[in-house]
């Protein structure tokens, strides 16, 4: 199994979610015993009591897994970002560049590569499992990455700069 890599923040939606999992548990254990007393029976010619059980076994196993990832994942710190090289916390000012010859379009775009499930575009932030971030991983300043394909177009990305912390982003910007 490869790594899988959080943030303090990452981490925070997981439990946060582990939370949400064991309210809607709750949820379902009083319904299944509404569905029994209703029966008389666990699972013989009760199907909505089958259902119940199934559905509390597939969020038991969510909550599993996601401890899992919180026990096993490489937790990562971003108050000390990578200006080097983009990686998980990484701030980065690329050229998304789109297209070829004539027909190339350069956006500047500002991306902070997530952990694990992290994703949240509006807020610039893409989880390293992403196409985009996956592409600029491991580059240095200066580089170009391969070219990958997003909603049927070439693109390739140019790193301008890795910051430090978004507040570097909005004081260059300035």
């Amino acid at each position: 199994m490869d790594k899988q890599y959080i943030t303090e923040a990452g981490k925070v939606l997981i439990e946060q979610r582990i939370a949400q999992l064991h309210t809607e548990i709750s949820e379902i254990q009083a319904e299944k015993a509404i569905a029994y007393t209703a029966s008389g029976d666990t699972w013989h010619d009760n199907p909505g009591f089958n259902a119940l059980e199934q559905a509390e076994h597939r969020k038991v196993e969510e909550v599993f897994k996601l401890k899992a990832t919180i026990q096993n994942a490489v937790m990562v710190n971003t108050a000390i970002r990578n200006t080097s090289t983009v990686g998980v916390g990484s701030i980065v000012e690329c050229i998304r560049m789109e297209g070829s010859g004539k027909d190339l379009v350069e956006t500047e775009e500002c991306w902070e590569i997530g952990g694990l499930g992290e994703s949240d575009p509006k807020a610039k932030i893409i989880s390293y499992e992403t196409p985009i971030a996956a592409a600029l991983m491991g580059h240095k300043m200066g580089e170009e990455t391969e070219a990958i394909q997003l909603q049927g177009k070439r693109v390739t990305f140019e790193i301008i700069k890795l910051h430090p912390s978004w507040d570097a982003v909005s004081s260059e910007g300035e």
